[in-house]
């Protein structure tokens, strides 16, 4: 017995090292995705400024912040350096943070580029364009969960999405898992000025809550998480655009 087990040892180990790549792939498989949209490898706004894309499961998204100084539909935005509490609270606002890289940061109410104040509760339809680009949308938080979950799911997307780069503090590797999705660290306007640039960053949602707070994605540098979260619209977040 002893005899015939040696005597296949070797094409038994060479059976084993054969299949061992193919499963390891079949694991990863989900985690394999294109580094453009092959439809829209890039994207401009409405300013001429360019994005480039990434095709993540079955959504398309666009792999920079949005920079757009101006409504798509003509609305008045402010520039508001500061983002102080004191201007009112619903006009629409941008401000930019200290990296270039991180896009710009905007008010809810610019990042959805609203004619009129959205000041209650009331559902938005979707998919809603907001400062978005002819044919894509400010994502919805159904849309950010499937996102979620293409990556794996919400307790370990966030460490997907994150750009590998030393913008993040050093609590978070850069040797991670790439997506393309490119996720930078520009941290967020809130009534106390430029703050968490480095160690988070949040995406506006389209999907709106109450009168002072509506829907957005957060990615931090300290855990692998990401959630749908509550958030108060007058803060400056980031803007990503997923097409339609």
């Amino acid at each position: 017995m002893m005899t015939i087990f040696h005597k296949y040892r070797f094409w038994a180990l060479m059976l084993l090292l054969a299949v061992f790549p193919v499963w390891m792939t079949a694991q990863n498989e989900s985690f394999q995705f294109d580094s453009f949209c092959p439809s829209a490898p890039i994207v401009k706004d409405h300013e001429g400024n360019t994005y480039r894309t990434v095709q993540i499961g079955s959504q398309c998204w666009m792999a920079e912040n949005m920079r757009c100084t101006s409504s798509p539909s003509g609305a008045r935005w402010y520039y508001n350096p500061s983002f102080t509490a004191a201007q009112p609270e619903f006009a629409a606002y941008y401000a930019s943070p200290a990296n270039p890289r991180h896009g710009f940061l905007y008010n809810w109410a610019a990042a959805m580029d609203l004619t009129t104040h959205q000041t209650s509760n009331k559902p938005v339809m979707h998919p809603f364009r907001g400062i978005c680009p002819s044919g894509w949308h400010l994502p919805s938080n159904e849309e950010w969960s499937q996102l979620f979950q293409t990556l794996g799911g919400h307790h370990i997307a966030g460490e997907a999405m994150r750009a590998p780069t030393q913008m993040w503090e050093p609590y978070y590797s850069v040797d991670c898992s790439k997506t393309g999705f490119d996720a930078t660290p520009a941290g967020a306007y809130t009534e106390n000025g430029y703050q968490y640039a480095g160690y988070q960053t949040y995406f506006w949602s389209a999907d709106n809550f109450s009168r002072n707070q509506a829907w957005c994605c957060i990615i931090y540098d300290f855990k692998n998480e990401c959630y749908n979260y509550l958030d108060y619209k007058c803060y400056g977040h980031s803007v990503r655009c997923v097409k339609n």
